[in-house]
């Protein structure tokens, strides 16, 4: 095994190891969130270049922290610029929010505002919008004009734009992958229904867990290096030929199969249908309308492809904007009303049973980061659907965002956290704490 599988393997087994100890070890190695507020030294920078690789992003550290914040500067990048007139969002902070406690895993019973200035949280920033108007906001590790990475909360911009395609008559999503992309008729992937991608359960190997986070010759591994530019085995891969080797592994719809990779199919699905590329896609439909605070920044792979599963970037408020799609108060951040209701519809009553949600590696996982069973399960690249409609996406280092379409209420937070992702565990109490009700 190379030196680079040897700490790729060690940094996937560690993304599972979120004990008190990497806590601790955690605050011995890593600069205070908020020194990066002021930005990063050239000494910094330089370190960080010379360092740069997928192990060392993927533990959530310094590295990560400013590759989360940089990522156009590593990049290529698709920047989609505000076209329409900015819709500013109205204030009215309300300081009894930073009052709700959770139980978090490491630090005991803290209130919102406690957990975002602990000093082992490393919490970035954090906004709650009801109504359409920002009723707390929060930024610890970084400026209110910085951008930072989506990570996997991004996922729902793929079932977004499926879901579109679906509305304009071009995609059925009860036909396979085969049916609408030829090159990929002699994979594992042509029988695949488009459904059972958008709700992670294809039965292929294109699952994330703790066993193909550390096998550097997973499906998963190798899509994110080639994502990133990085070579496997001597070899600059192209994420579609990556993809294309994906193996049936199961029966599809058995159960909830988290994978990034499966993710990229939708993309690629998307562009062939639309016969635009996923960034120009969003940019015409769906950004051009949003009168947003700053620039959408989609990341591509050397090949061009959107890495549409996580790797976009935004300032914290356009993130919770893109959550206000889903809401009510959608007019106020669009010109254009781009999530119908009929697409809210398919995301609350396709989720599948509980034992499907709890079967695979992820529904458990989920449980544990929100210490909260009451979900329904999963829908349309959405981690966690529940009975009373909201809907909550996690990112891999504690990034998340969360929606309530009924209490017109948005959360979203920025984070590059591995030890602790307990932010995600004030969402429900917020939405639940009756101050959303009326």
């Amino acid at each position: 095994m190379s030196n680079n599988q040897s700490k790729l393997k060690a940094a996937g087994v560690a993304l599972s190891l979120l004990s008190a100890n990497a806590v601790a070890d955690a605050t011995q190695t890593r600069t205070p969130i908020a020194e990066f507020k002021n930005g990063f030294t050239n000494e910094q920078i330089r370190s960080y270049r010379d360092n740069y690789n997928l192990p060392e992003m993927l533990k959530g550290e310094d590295l990560a922290v400013w590759f989360s914040m940089r990522t156009s500067e590593v990049l290529p990048t698709a920047v989609l610029a505000p076209q329409t007139k900015h819709m500013p969002l109205a204030t009215s902070l309300n300081p009894k929010i930073g009052e709700i406690t959770a139980e978090t895993k490491h630090f005991g019973t803290l209130s919102l505002d406690e957990f975002m200035t602990h000093p082992q949280s490393f919490a970035a920033s954090f906004i709650v919008v009801h109504k359409g108007e920002v009723v707390y906001e929060t930024y610890p590790g970084m400026k209110p004009t910085d951008n930072h990475i989506w990570m996997s909360t991004a996922k729902p911009w793929t079932s977004l734009v499926i879901d579109m395609l679906i509305n304009e008559g071009k995609i059925d999503q009860e036909k396979t992958i085969g049916f609408y992309m030829p090159e990929f008729k002699d994979t594992d992937w042509a029988d695949i229904k488009i459904i059972d991608i958008l709700d992670m359960t294809p039965g292929m190997n294109s699952e994330e867990n703790d066993a193909t986070r550390s096998d550097p010759d997973s499906i998963a591994i190798r899509t994110f290096l080639a994502e990133f530019g990085m070579a496997y085995k001597g070899e600059h891969e192209r994420v579609p030929e990556v993809l294309k080797d994906a193996k049936s592994v199961s029966k599809p719809g058995s159960k909830f199969e988290y994978g990034s990779p499966t993710t990229q199919m939708l993309v690629l699905l998307a562009e062939a249908v639309s016969n635009q590329t996923f960034s120009d896609y969003v940019n015409d439909n769906i950004w051009s309308n949003v009168g947003s605070d700053g620039p959408l920044q989609f990341h591509l792979s050397p090949g061009g492809t959107a890495i549409a599963h996580g790797v976009i970037s935004s300032q914290l408020r356009d993130l919770a904007r893109f959550g206000m799609l889903y809401t009510p108060s959608w007019n106020k951040t669009s010109t254009k009303q781009v999530v119908t209701p009929d697409m809210i519809e398919r995301i609350r009553g396709g989720v599948r049973d509980k034992d499907f949600y709890l079967s695979g590696f992820d529904g458990p996982q989920f449980v544990s980061r929100l210490n909260d069973d009451s979900m329904l399960g999963n829908s349309r690249q959405w981690d966690a659907i529940w009975s009373d409609g909201d809907m909550w996406k996690a990112g891999l280092q504690s990034q998340g965002l969360y929606v309530s379409p009924d209490k017109d209420l948005v959360i979203a937070f920025y984070s590059t956290n591995v030890p602790d992702d307990s932010l995600h565990r004030f969402l429900r109490p917020i939405a639940t704490s009756g101050m959303f009700d009326k």
